[in-house]
């Protein structure tokens, strides 16, 4: 578990199961933890003072031998055009990461970071640049949904672990966070609602199938052969895409739940109708959905496609029942793809950023 400075235990570290027990090492009975478990989660408290139901003695050691909170708001940007808002939160060791809040209609959707960095080096993706630092814990993943939601003053009808990072390389801390922003007495996000994407890690979704996955899987697809996809998405070469569909399938054996295809359009490489064709032969084989989402990139090298190329990649998809949803270029003018507004503020003084001292 993390400590700060002080050597302050960090409670969102903690599963349920593993506050129960150091509430009672500290001495008190167990349904202590359940009182502090709804404070945390449920009230969203950044300290103890306001939890009636515990003693006031107890209230003042949890304050003085644990933390709550160890995220920094850095950086704040909301988009003139969408509403999309962006985070840049500073952790413990003085590293950043990145979350985003969409709104579309009634569905508000958080999407939160899993890694300082990543590995994977997807070309189109900023976050590439940075290489990969280090995991985060359970705790800095759950806490950028209670700073977004003390924030913003609303909670998520949806959170998808699609920021900065590959989840299913830091699988254990992500399902932990999962499990506690689901859990009945806490936030209450129903867990369907909860997504786990991935670049194609092949063994852990086998491992997720074989564990009794409660939550939902999107994998990042982008091309539909493994020629295209190497160039987009070097992991590639040790996932082929024959190999990721096969532990798809088997995934969907053993959940019984339909996968979604998150689908970057990336103008002149993966948005002709040969593509939609090989996209099609995929589909065919596991119950999916397919997000179609034109590039997000200021990179002249990834452009999103013309409108009307967009309309006609989604209408062959359609066409030949493929079920298609295209997702507006959300917060585009505030660098909202994940990893932008890292290396922005990287000495950067862009116009909008609020930042915070």
């Amino acid at each position: 578990m993390q400590t700060n400075n002080q050597n302050r235990t960090y409670l969102l570290d903690f599963s349920r199961e593993e506050l129960t027990q150091y509430i009672r090492e500290l001495g008190f009975e167990s349904y202590r933890a359940d009182q502090i478990f709804k404070g945390i989660y449920h009230q969203l408290l950044s300290d103890f003072q306001p939890l009636s139901t515990l003693s006031r003695s107890l209230r003042h050691q949890l304050d003085h031998i644990t933390d709550l909170r160890q995220l920094t708001l850095k950086a704040r940007v909301n988009s003139s055009h969408d509403n999309t808002t962006k985070f840049l939160w500073e952790l413990n060791d003085a590293r950043f990461v990145e979350s985003v809040i969409i709104y579309e209609g009634k569905r508000i959707t958080y999407c939160i970071s899993t890694q300082v960095g990543c590995a994977l080096d997807c070309r189109f993706c900023a976050t590439a640049k940075m290489g990969f630092l280090r995991n985060l814990s359970a705790g800095e993943i759950v806490e950028q949904v209670i700073q977004m939601n003390n924030s913003e003053q609303i909670l998520p009808t949806n959170v998808v672990f699609m920021g900065m990072g590959e989840p299913l390389l830091n699988r254990q801390n992500v399902l932990k966070a999962a499990h506690l922003m689901s859990d009945p007495e806490g936030m209450t996000i129903a867990r369907k609602r909860i997504t786990i994407s991935t670049s194609g890690i092949v063994p852990a979704i086998q491992k997720l199938a074989d564990s009794d996955f409660p939550f939902s899987l999107a994998v990042s697809l982008n091309a539909p052969d493994d020629y295209k996809r190497r160039m987009l998405m070097p992991v590639t070469e040790r996932f082929p895409l024959k190999e990721l569909v096969e532990s798809l399938v088997y995934f969907y054996s053993k959940t019984k739940s339909r996968i979604t295809f998150e689908y970057v359009l990336i103008a002149g490489m993966n948005d002709s109708r040969e593509d939609a064709e090989n996209l099609v032969k995929i589909c065919r084989r596991i119950p999916s959905k397919i997000n179609l989402i034109p590039c997000n990139s200021h990179d002249p090298q990834f452009k999103a496609p013309a409108d009307v190329q967009i309309n006609r990649f989604a209408t062959y998809l359609r066409d030949h029942f493929c079920t298609v949803t295209t997702r507006l270029r959300k917060g585009f003018d505030i660098d909202a793809a994940c990893g932008q507004l890292y290396t922005r503020h990287a000495g950067s003084k862009k116009p909008g950023i609020v930042r915070h001292k």
